[in-house]
């Protein structure tokens, strides 16, 4: 894949150059701000690493293995963190909206900015500031060129008279919050931020915190003020402060507030989507119901082919007897959930969220199925097909990448990418040797990867995996786009390895056991999605972000921008090859993982990507696209991280193209819209990544596709990921059964429906040992027997 890294790794590098060791969390277990002898004095990695090795170096998960010493020149992520002393040791949650705060939150100067929707807050030299969001504005970015953002709008500081704040540190979190302390010599604030929440739950621990605005260009106008409550408008926005009812805020009249909150004492600050006294009454009855705890839950309903997550809030009163809270709903909540709105709305980069009054909420998405291959109904000419598939094989199998460490974990995920799609082609064509020939290169490539020693016993540096205890990661060596030393884009590459051993253990469940290869397979998955929010190894949900719907690609966030992902299309290939592993493994849990995290990542690109809806892009003159290249937690952009080229600006939300993309399909308007915006771009003369425009073009004209290969299909260069065997195969058997078919379901997870016309093809795949009835919700049903891709038209 023509990726280059410049771009990515310089804006990553430049929000977690750490300049001092202070408090905080270090590798080796201490706390007094002194670099270990494996840290440089500014508490990044050193350069020198022992080469000596002890059994303690390799940790053996059946006939895998990998190692707990970094290899000497490798990078890695700070060996500084700032955690408090009560979360040290647990995995750290990266890849979300906060974690800025662990990677410099001692910086407070630095414009890390915690994007908790629909209040923007930094930490400062002077306390704690907030804020909310502008009207959409068009600019440059990190990237480039095309990025439509809603700018940080900030209001105020609360902080202590005269104090400068040190440092901040993470002291708690939860599935979608955050608590953290700054620190001053004057005393502490510490802040809890939930998603979604229009609060933030402040407490003193010093002198009398005060509350300036002084971050806007005009004065605050106070509309009510009942002493422990206040209502005022700054610049359009509107906030309540809300202290004890014993408390007292005064107004100096200019732009500060003064308060007899000292020791212990709590203010909650939210920002309020009108400004009238109605508006702050009814937010202030849970103002002092503090969110202390927040808990996604998710079931995959199989018989109805349905997700529920249920989104749970604990609050506890600090005075009076509220419970429950005021929260936001974003697109891909409200528009699946049967709460009540309170009528109130907040505009945000992701569209408009709705507002209910809530401790627990359930929203429901219709989980679309996938399949291993496409199924093998003709279409093609056998000859040119075969000899497509033979051309693969006569050639080097797994081939060196074409940036960089050509041998980097992505190029050896895209490698397992193609070869999995040219096992089913193999299969198809009943070419067992060709079949066999290019598992074996694959599980050779693989079980390779997954060894920690090479073969004279001697400690494996390259193409090897090393866990990092201090943050709680696998990280691959090598590899690019700063996966190890920002921690960005585990589930991008992890999720082609997944895929590699579904594929493998679909033929040969024993490889797939623990006491094999297949444990070092769940470590994997762990690691970017590990659904265990108790696991003392890794973190929970990694790349996923439990309340905003979909992953995040960058380790770190912060900065004006927030994190962002660009590829949802490889996010989705990372949880739908969950999805086969945990079927063709008999891992229910892991199933039903990744049905969750496939569905709701589904749902998330086409409600914030491709925005099929017509309700999240921003509707600007300098803004005519329709799609998102990527997401950022401040707005969207119309660009990739290497080229402004129109066919990778679109194609990397679209590849890896393959059993489990024909939901790019389920909306044939917008997919042939979609294509057309990119032809007419490049007047229809495709010089790059021409077949994954092709295939994408297929879901909604494949006799177009077809015709376009047909022209084209000798002479261009296939995408690194995928081959000429499975674009012709991928074209023709769409122009045989049609696209997608978003009406009907089935109560199994590797199943889908097409139509063409008036005729349906039903497709279902059975993973397990007997025969099994897969019904569709139409009616319909097909007798699936053990391991075979069943297909019936109707």
């Amino acid at each position: 894949m023509q990726r280059y890294i410049s771009r990515r790794y310089l804006l990553g590098a430049s929000a977690t150059g750490l300049t001092a060791t202070i408090a905080g969390c270090s590798s080796n277990g201490t706390d007094n701000g002194e670099p270990s002898d494996e840290e440089s004095a500014n508490g990044e990695p050193g350069d020198e690493e022992s080469e000596q090795e002890s059994d303690e170096d390799v940790v053996s998960v059946g006939n895998a293995s990998y190692r707990t010493t970094k290899p000497a020149d490798r990078g890695q992520p700070p060996t500084e963190v700032y955690v408090s002393e009560e979360r040290q040791g647990d995995p750290l949650p990266t890849n979300n909206w906060w974690g800025a705060l662990m990677w410099e939150g001692h910086l407070l100067d630095n414009d890390a900015f915690l994007w908790s929707h629909p209040l923007v807050s930094s930490t400062g030299e002077q306390g704690f500031v907030f804020g909310g969001q502008g009207d959409w504005h068009v600019g440059d970015g990190p990237a480039g060129p095309n990025f439509a953002t809603r700018p940080i709008e900030l209001a105020a500081t609360v902080g202590f008279e005269g104090a400068e704040f040190e440092e901040s540190v993470v002291t708690d979190w939860t599935d979608w919050s955050v608590s953290f302390a700054m620190e001053s010599p004057n005393g502490r604030i510490d802040a809890t931020l939930v998603r979604g929440s229009p609060y933030v739950y402040l407490r003193a621990n010093g002198d009398d915190i005060s509350i300036e605005f002084n971050e806007a260009d005009a004065d605050p106008v106070v509309w009510a003020d009942t002493d422990s409550t206040v209502g005022l408008s700054v610049d359009n926005a509107h906030y309540g402060l809300y202290a004890p009812s014993d408390a007292e805020l005064s107004f100096d009249g200019d732009e500060t507030f003064a308060s007899s909150l000292g020791d212990g004492d709590y203010l909650t600050i939210a920002l309020l989507p009108e400004g009238n006294e109605d508006t702050l009454e009814t937010f202030g009855e849970y103002a002092h119901a503090h969110v202390v705890d927040t808990q996604l839950e998710w079931k995959y309903d199989e018989d109805a082919s349905e997700v529920h997550t249920t989104y749970q809030f604990e609050t506890e009163a600090m005075e009076g007897d509220a419970s429950g809270t005021i929260t936001g709903m974003f697109p891909h909540q409200h528009k699946y959930t049967d709460e009540q709105s309170l009528g109130y709305t907040y505009e945000s980069p992701r569209g408009t969220l709705q507002t209910i009054e809530t401790s627990s909420y359930r929203v429901t998405h219709t989980y679309p199925g996938i399949l291993p291959h496409l199924p093998d109904v003709g279409g093609y000419d056998d000859e040119r097909l075969a000899s497509y598939l033979a051309d693969e094989t006569s050639r080097q199998i797994i081939r060196p990448g074409l940036e960089g460490d050509g041998e980097g974990a992505y190029w050896a995920g895209k490698n397992f990418n193609r070869t999995s799609d040219l096992i089913g082609i193999a299969q198809h064509l009943d070419d067992a040797d060709r079949s066999q020939q290019l598992l074996d290169a694959m599980q050779e490539y693989l079980e390779d990867w997954f060894q920690a020693t090479d073969e004279d016993g001697s400690l494996a540096d390259s193409r090897v995996f090393y866990y990092n205890e201090l943050w709680g990661t696998l990280i691959a060596y090598p590899a690019l786009h700063g996966a190890p030393e920002l921690l960005n884009d585990h589930h991008f590459h992890y999720g082609y390895y997944i895929r590699a051993a579904a594929e493998i253990a679909r033929t040969d469940p024993e490889w797939a056991s623990e006491s094999e290869w297949g444990g070092m397979v769940d470590l994997l998955i762990r690691d970017y999605a590990n659904p265990d929010r108790d696991d003392d190894t890794f973190p929970f949900l990694r790349t996923f972000d439990p309340y905003s719907g979909h992953s995040w690609a960058g380790g770190p966030s912060g900065g004006v921008f927030g994190n962002n992902q660009e590829s949802s299309s490889e996010a989705i290939n990372a949880y739908a090859a969950i999805i086969q592993w945990g079927e063709y493994t008999d891992n229910e849990e892991l199933r039903d993982l990744g049905v969750f995290l496939y569905t709701r990542e589904v749902n998330g690109a086409r409600e914030y990507w491709f925005d099929e809806d017509g309700d999240s892009l921003p509707e600007l003159e300098d803004w005519q696209f329709d799609q998102a290249t990527m997401v950022w937690d401040n707005g969207v952009a119309y660009t990739t991280w290497w080229t402004d080229n129109p066919e990778p600006v679109h194609g990397i939300n679209w590849l890896p193209v393959g059993g489990h993309s024909l939901y790019l399909g389920l909306n044939t308007s917008y997919a042939d819209a979609n294509y057309r915006t990119v032809e007419d771009a490049v007047d229809g003369n495709f010089s790059y990544w021409e077949d994954v425009m092709w295939k994408y073009r297929a879901l909604s004209d494949p006799d177009d596709a077809i015709e376009q290969f047909d022209a084209d299909g000798e002479e261009y260069d296939p995408e690194f990921g995928t081959s000429r065997a499975h674009t012709y195969h991928w074209i023709a058997t769409l122009g045989e059964i049609g696209s997608p078919d978003p009406t009907v379901t089935a109560d199994a997870p590797l199943a889908a429906v097409f139509s063409e016309d008036d005729e349906r093809t039903y497709v279902a795949y059975n993973a397990g040992e007997e025969d099994r009835t897969v019904s569709f919700s139409d009616g319909t049903t097909i007798e699936v027997s053990p391991h075979e891709l069943k297909t019936s038209h109707q």
